[in-house]
């Protein structure tokens, strides 16, 4: 439980490509929701995000912006390896936390963040929003009303090829220092945390993590494979080294299968019984407001929200792991 706040009034660290498309937009389109302020170390950026999105002011330096008094959370759309140090000052200066994916570096900052959240008596929740489109909240309701039985074996398969951007402006993408890793720790997050939602906690990882077409320090094709905490098993097939886009999700179970081919489009069928059900339920235009949605219902209510940091770390636990189980060709077991 956490004192109950009328509005949430978000102050937004960073202005880049995840703030002006995804998340942004969603912190003044949810209900009882308003942007405040945002920080961006560029002037210019700042002044013309605010603008744009209708934010009261903005700022330069990230200790004005956790002063500010109307702002009571604050949303951080950063690279990765500041993650923990922002979340850590922001939770002293008494500000909720909705983080970006990968929650951090590593699991130690993890444990870092959810430490200086508690200390503070503020929410920390982590933006896997994935698991609050419409999809995904189907096949997780279906699961539990046993419509394939008892889930056995998950799989993903996400493929995207590497496009960097002419302008330069993600390239931090492929700066191990900055991103943590490559394609294991962007995209495939994403469907790493998807499974952990569905079957459970990890216990044993094993994996290889390689770089097979590009010329840089981080993966770019990963392969791994998965044991949880209920005895089931998961695959993953990443890469951003393929000419093709792939996007499937499978989820297997004693009585029949969950499958999704175009799974981004909210596309899947459900076999059981021996007949087949199609779905198409597609994702919200602005990806983050499900999320933003049931994050402010909490802060309101003063509820705990069902993506806090114990659960966010959970994608990170598995690919500290899996790069571990890489370099040492062993399993690792959690």
């Amino acid at each position: 439980m956490t004192e109950p706040v009328d509005t949430v009034r978000w102050g937004l660290i960073g202005a880049g490509d995840v703030a002006e498309h995804k998340g942004g937009p969603a912190l003044y389109h949810v209900p009882h929701s308003r942007l405040v302020a945002v920080m961006s170390r560029r002037p210019e950026r700042a002044r013309s995000f605010a603008e744009r999105h209708g934010a009261d002011r903005f700022y330069t330096d990230v200790d004005d912006l956790l002063a500010d008094e109307a702002v009571n959370a604050v949303y951080i759309a950063t690279p990765p390896h500041v993650h923990c140090e922002l979340t850590e000052r922001a939770a002293a200066a008494g500000k909720h936390v909705l983080c970006e994916k990968p929650m951090a570096m590593t699991v130690a900052e993890c444990r870092r963040m959810i430490e200086a959240c508690k200390a503070a008596g503020v929410q920390l929740m982590i933006a896997y929003y994935r698991r609050f489109f419409p999809a995904y909240v189907r096949i997780k309701a279906l699961l539990d009303d046993g419509a394939i039985g008892t889930p056995l074996q998950v799989r993903a398969h996400v493929a995207s090829p590497y496009q960097p951007r002419p302008d330069g402006e993600r390239r931090w993408l492929v700066q191990p220092g900055v991103a943590g890793g490559g394609f294991l720790t962007d995209v495939a997050t994403h469907r790493l945390d998807l499974m952990t939602y569905y079957m459970g906690r990890p216990t044993h990882v094993a994996a290889f993590t390689d770089t097979l077409r590009y010329d840089f320090d981080v993966d770019d094709a990963d392969v791994v494979i998965l044991r949880f905490d209920g005895g089931g098993q998961g695959s993953g097939l990443f890469s951003w080294s393929t000419g093709v886009e792939v996007n499937e999700f499978e989820i297997c179970g004693t009585a029949g299968r969950i499958l999704g081919r175009d799974i981004g489009q909210g596309r899947f069928e459900v076999t059981a019984g021996g007949a087949t059900e199609t779905f198409h339920l597609p994702p919200p235009s602005i990806t983050h407001q499900p999320l933003v949605e049931h994050f402010v219902s909490c802060l309101r209510a003063g509820q705990p929200n069902r993506l806090p940091g114990e659960e966010g770390m959970q994608a990170t636990r598995i690919t500290e792991a899996a790069y571990r189980s890489s370099r040492d060709a062993v399993v690792v077991r959690l």
